[in-house]
C-alpha cells in the first residue's frame, strides 16, 4: 500500500545533474530562496528552510541531506554564498558551517578563532568574519580565512560591537552596532594589508548597510528606551560616498527605531516594528505611511527581511516561543504566500540558479502524462526510450524501456520523482508526481 504524503510540502526545486561521462542524479536546491532559522540560544536547533521557485517549502534541509552530521548549529546568526559554497555563521556554537550551496551536503566546519561570530564577507579568495570575542571592550576582531583550505590567515583587532560587514570596491566596511554598549561608527578595512584605514562617524546603533552606485547607505536604529544607563535616541539613514568615506546626507527618523535596510534597484526598504516602509534611494524625506503592516496578522515584529526577485520575504519570530512564519509579498504590498518555517527566521538568501543544460543534457520535446499518475504514465513519443526514475534523495528507484503499455509505477510510494527520458543521443528530465 502506498504511503500518503502531503505533496505540496515536498520541495519541488529539484534538478538532475548529468555529467558528460556518466549520469548522476541528486536533489538540488536551485532557483529558490533559503530561509535561515536562527534557533534559540543553547538549543542547537538552528535550521535552513528552502522555498522553491514554484513557492513550495521544505524545512530543515541540512538535517534531511546530512542525517549523520547532527545539528546545523546553535544560533545561526547569518548566511552567505560564495562560489560553490554556502556559509552559515553560528554565534552560539562558535563555528562556521561550510555547505555545498547546490546539494546542501556538509563540507567542513571552521572553528579556529571563531568566537561569538556575527557576519561574513568575501574578497579575493578570503573570508572575513566579525567576532565579538568574549564581549569586552578590546577583544572584538575580524578573522580572515583562506577559502582554499579554510585556514586562518590573521585577525584584525577592532572596536567593540562589530556586526555587519560589506565589501565595496576592494574595501571592507564594518558596522559597530555595539556589543554590551551602543556603537556609532563604521570601520574601513584595507584587505591588502588587513588593517583598519579609516573610521566614519554615524548615528547610534548602525544595524544594516547597503551599497548603490558608489554610495554606502547606513541605517541606524538608535539607542532603545530600555538600554541601561543610556538616554534613548532614534533612527537615521546616512548616505556615504565610498570614494572619500564621507557622509553626504543624513535623514532622521524621529521616534522610530528602524532596521533591515535593503535596496532593490532604485527602491529602498526598511522596517520599523511590524511595518515595512518603501521609498526611493534619491529621497530627501522618508515616508510616514508603511507599504506593509503585519499587525493584523499578529506579527510581534519583523525579525528579518529581504527583497529577492521582486518579492519581499519577511521573517516573523512569533513571540520567540514557537516555529516562525515567513510572509512573501509583492513589492507593491500584496500578500502572496505564508509559510511556517523554523525557529526565529532571521535572514533570506537567493540560491544559485540551475543551468538550462549540462553536458549532453538536451531537450527531446517529449512530455509525460497523466501527471500526477496513479499506476502508469505514458510518453508522447513512438520512439525507443529508456526511462530512469529518481526519488527526491537522488536514488535510482526504477529503470525501464518504454513501451506502449507505459511505465508502471504502482509499486512506488506517493511523492515527487524525477523522470530521466533518454531517446537516441538526447536526454530530458521532467518532474512526475505519483499519488
Amino acid at each position: 500500500m502506498k504511503k500518503n504524503y502531503s505533496l505540496f510540502t515536498i520541495f519541488l526545486s529539484l534538478a538532475l545533474y548529468i555529467s558528460s561521462v556518466t549520469v548522476f542524479a541528486q536533489a538540488t536546491f536551485t532557483n529558490g530562496v533559503f530561509v535561515l532559522n536562527e534557533g534559540g540560544f543553547g538549543l542547537e536547533n538552528a535550521s535552513v528552510s528552502f522555498i522553491g521557485q514554484d513557492m513550495t517549502l521544505q524545512n530543515n534541509i541540512f538535517a534531511t541531506v546530512n542525517p549523520t552530521q547532527g545539528s546545523l548549529g546553535d544560533t545561526a546568526q547569518s548566511v552567505a554564498i560564495n562560489g560553490d559554497y554556502l556559509y552559515v555563521v553560528n554565534n552560539g556554537s562558535e563555528d562556521i558551517k561550510v555547505i555545498n550551496s547546490t546539494t546542501f551536503q556538509y563540507v567542513a566546519t571552521i572553528t579556529n578563532s571563531v568566537e561569538y561570530p556575527r557576519y561574513i564577507a568575501f574578497y579575493d579568495g578570503k573570508a572575513y568574519v566579525t567576532n565579538w570575542g568574549a564581549g569586552g571592550p578590546n577583544d572584538h576582531y575580524v578573522a580572515v580565512y583562506n577559502l582554499a583550505d579554510n585556514s586562518l590567515l590573521t585577525t584584525i583587532p577592532t572596536g567593540s560591537g562589530i556586526e555587519r560587514i560589506l565589501e565595496i570596491n576592494g574595501k571592507l566596511y564594518v558596522a559597530h552596532q555595539g556589543g554590551y554598549g551602543y556603537g556609532n561608527t563604521i570601520s574601513v578595512i584595507d584587505p591588502a594589508t588587513n588593517t583598519i584605514t579609516g573610521t566614519i562617524n554615524v548615528s547610534d546603533v548602525p544595524n544594516s548597510m547597503a551599497e548603490k552606485d558608489g554610495f554606502l547607505y547606513v541605517l541606524c536604529g538608535g539607542v532603545p528606551s530600555w538600554a541601561p544607563d543610556l538616554d534613548e535616541t532614534f533612527g537615521a539613514l546616512l548616505k556615504i560616498n565610498v570614494a572619500t568615506n564621507t557622509v553626504v546626507s543624513q535623514i532622521d527618523l524621529p521616534n522610530m527605531h528602524p532596521s533591515n535596510l535593503k535596496i532593490d534597484g532604485n527602491d529602498l526598504y526598511y522596517t520599523v516594528d511590524s511595518h515595512i516602509f518603501k521609498t526611493s534611494v534619491t529621497t530627501s524625506t522618508l515616508p510616514t505611511t508603511p507599504l506593509i503592516d503585519l499587525e493584523p496578522q499578529g506579527a510581534y515584529g519583523i525579525y528579518g527581511m529581504d527583497i529577492i526577485d521582486n518579492k519581499i520575504y519577511i521573517g516573523d519570530a512569533l513571540g520567540y516561543i514557537t516555529d516562525g512564519k515567513t510572509y512573501v509579498y509583492s513589492t507593491s504590498g500584496t500578500l502572496l504566500n505564508t509559510y511556517t518555517v523554523g525557529f526565529l527566521p532571521n535572514a533570506f538568501l537567493k540560491s544559485k540558479q540551475a543551468p538550462l543544460s549540462t553536458g549532453d543534457f538536451t531537450k527531446t520535446a517529449v512530455s509525460l502524462y497523466p501527471n500526477p499518475a496513479s499506476n502508469v504514465f505514458f510518453l508522447t513519443t513512438d520512439k525507443n526510450a529508456q526511462v530512469n526514475l529518481y526519488d527526491i534523495s537522488g536514488r535510482l528507484v526504477k529503470t525501464q524501456n518504454y513501451t506502449a503499455n507505459g511505465i508502471d509505477v504502482s509499486s512506488l510510494n506517493s511523492g515527487l520523482y524525477m523522470a530521466e527520458i533518454i531517446i537516441d543521443e538526447t536526454r530530458e528530465v521532467q518532474k512526475i508526481i505519483i499519488k
